[in-house]
């Protein structure tokens, strides 16, 4: 019989805040203030506060799928041309070309 091993939620699932991760939260929200601070208008203010609701639904259900999105979308925008350079070759393969002389 296999015995079965329980892994506590605490280890996979990161913590969000407001079912939103820290750093698109606090880019909306830092947005949003400067918008504000830049205007000063009630227009402005109700507009700023139907962008925040907008855009923590859409983070929210982003987060819902997968809980790490924005971290890898980071990871993969700023590592991108570390893993594949601009070259003409396959990955794993010399920047030399094979050339056969008979």
């Amino acid at each position: 019989m296999l015995r079965t091993t329980l892994i506590h939620r605490s280890l996979y699932k990161p913590l969000l805040f407001v079912g939103c991760e820290r750093l698109p939260f606090t880019m909306v929200v830092a947005i949003g203030g400067a918008v504000i601070m830049a205007y000063m208008n009630l227009f402005v203010t109700l507009g700023v506060f139907i962008f925040y609701i907008i855009c923590i639904i859409l983070i929210r259900r982003i987060n819902e799928a997968d809980p790490q999105y924005f971290r890898c979308l980071y990871r993969y925008l700023r590592y991108y041309q570390d893993y594949y350079p601009a070259n003409e070759f396959y990955p794993g393969c010399s920047d030399q070309p094979f050339y056969h002389f008979e």
